[in-house]
């Protein structure tokens, strides 16, 4: 049940999903989240099923017509004393039979329901189970548990985790039904056999998280709370719904750090931009914006007929996707001519930089970097601090480039800082283990509080903006979020955030 992180196409879907149920509200992001869960071993009554043996069942049956000796049953039988002495002592024991005072053998109400039942027969025992249970909605889960993750490997991959702010589970909390219900599910005990929790092994409760949910966040009109939506695959959750709001309600941040609105002055347009310039680059965003919101409306539409049954709304919702595509595929060209009369209007020297444009640009400053590279990020983890961009950085201070690299905002403050801190050494620890001693002297690595986020490669170009370079990729797998930045090979720019980076790295 918890296979993986969420896909591309599920974000998709949760995005699309929520938009849909939460009109009005604005997506501001969406994201896999870490769900704690704790894996509680229980003690249960069960009452088992046993089928009592053959000469017990003949023994039974007799004594069943009425009161009966030891001696009289043996002879009635054609059976030794040895076998009657042997099934009447698993009669008794069973309290399926009562001898009197006299010896004489009597059957017990028990042994009527067991003769009734074909000589099978109920007798309660105690058996262990452990079963997931949720903090945050206080209820037992219907999910396996070997695919839960362990906090270690949460903070490893850098998953951001809800707080748990319930606590483990009390016994009063736990209802028979629940516990019944998820044995119905999980091989061993059967549900009907189970009468009584009789106790929670309140030491044995170990904590672990989910990765399958995918959360968003909506931005409320007129400035408003945000809402939280959890979402896992296709399936809204309302109860965890629910629960995330009352956390957020309650003051409890429920978004990374990496995925909060900023609108810092460093990422307006430097002062050599002409209004005419300004008026294009804006248009350019505008435009960007608008696409990628009808994107989100095809995805909401496409959502929205596969759910339907009835024939005559997938009719509608079919032609209303022809006319989202057709709205797309305008405004897609309307964005292209933009970009090409920004291209006119600065002489190709300034741009705007899309979502997904972000990495590209980021792989291509490391390999053509010559002397100097700058990467300044707000936060450094392992899904875009990987595998391909440590060799491209190793490669990089070969040839001579002089890597340097700020980062740390929320590594000092805040309930995140651990996290924050430990992804973010983790990823550079990485690099740093497989470079050369005479290598690492060309790299520079300051860790401070800051949420400027840009790059200079030598004095070919700079970017600048809101986005994340060394901890999001931009792709909608690892989360989403609308992200642009500024491109500019201006000399008086890359002048400009060159003194900014003086100052960074002093």
């Amino acid at each position: 049940m918890n296979e993986s992180n969420a896909s591309g196409a599920e974000i998709s879907v949760a995005l699309a999903r929520a938009k849909r149920r939460f009109p009005g509200y604005e997506v501001d992001a969406a994201y896999p989240i870490g769900w704690p869960v704790y894996t509680v071993r229980l003690a249960l009554t069960v009452l088992a099923e046993q089928e009592i043996s053959t000469v017990a069942r003949y023994i039974l049956r007799l004594v069943g017509l009425g009161p009966t000796a030891p001696a009289e049953l043996g002879r009635l039988l054609g059976l030794s004393d040895k076998f009657v002495a042997g099934g009447a002592a698993e009669l008794l024991s069973g309290v399926l039979v009562v001898q009197r005072p006299d010896l004489h053998l009597e059957v017990t109400e028990l042994g009527r329901q067991t003769l009734a039942n074909g000589g099978r027969s109920w007798s309660p025992r105690r058996e262990h189970m452990s079963v997931p249970f949720c903090p945050i909605t206080r209820q037992v889960l219907d999910i396996g548990t070997d695919g839960l993750m362990y906090p270690d490997v949460a903070r490893k991959n850098g998953l951001f985790v809800v707080p748990n702010a319930g606590g483990k589970p009390r016994l009063g909390e736990l209802r028979i039904e629940a516990i019944k219900d998820y044995a119905r599910a999980e091989e061993g005990i059967k549900p009907e056999e189970i009468t009584e929790i009789a106790e929670i092994h309140d030491r044995d409760a170990r904590l672990r998280y989910r990765n399958d949910i995918t959360v968003v966040k909506l931005a409320a009109p007129h400035g408003g709370q945000p809402s939280f939506a959890a979402f896992r695959r296709r399936e809204y959750l309302e109860e965890e719904s629910i629960s995330l709001q009352r956390l957020a309600d309650s003051g409890i941040n429920l978004t990374p750090e990496e995925y909060e609105r900023h609108n810092y002055a460093q990422w307006q347009l430097p002062p050599g931009v002409s209004p005419a310039e300004e008026n294009i680059l804006s248009s350019v965003r505008e435009d960007y914006r608008a696409v990628r919101e009808a994107e989100q409306s095809i995805a909401e539409a496409q959502v929205a007929r596969q759910d339907t049954q009835d024939a005559r709304e997938r009719e509608e919702l079919t032609r209303r996707l022809a006319e989202l595509e057709s709205e797309r595929d305008g405004l897609a060209n309307r964005l292209v001519e933009s970009e090409k009369r920004m291209s006119e209007q600065t002489g190709g020297t300034v741009r705007i930089l899309k979502t997904e444009e972000h990495r590209p640009l980021l792989l291509e400053a490391i390999d053509q970097a010559k002397s100097e590279l700058t990467l300044v990020s707000a936060w450094i983890g392992p899904d875009a601090f990987d595998a391909e961009l440590c060799r491209k950085l190793r490669q990089a201070m070969a040839r001579g480039v002089q890597v340097r690299i700020a980062w740390g905002l929320g590594t000092r403050r805040g309930p995140e800082a651990d996290r924050n801190l430990a992804r973010g050494n983790t990823a550079l620890d990485t690099l740093k283990r497989n470079v050369s001693n005479r290598l690492l002297t060309q790299l520079t690595i300051k860790r401070t509080e800051t949420h400027e986020k840009f790059i200079i490669c030598d004095d070919r170009f700079c970017a600048w903006g809101s986005f994340n370079w060394l901890s999001y990729r931009g792709e909608i797998d690892r989360g989403y979020r609308r992200e642009t930045s500024f491109y500019s090979e201006r000399p008086d720019d890359i002048a400009l955030w060159k003194a900014n980076a003086t100052t960074l790295f002093r």
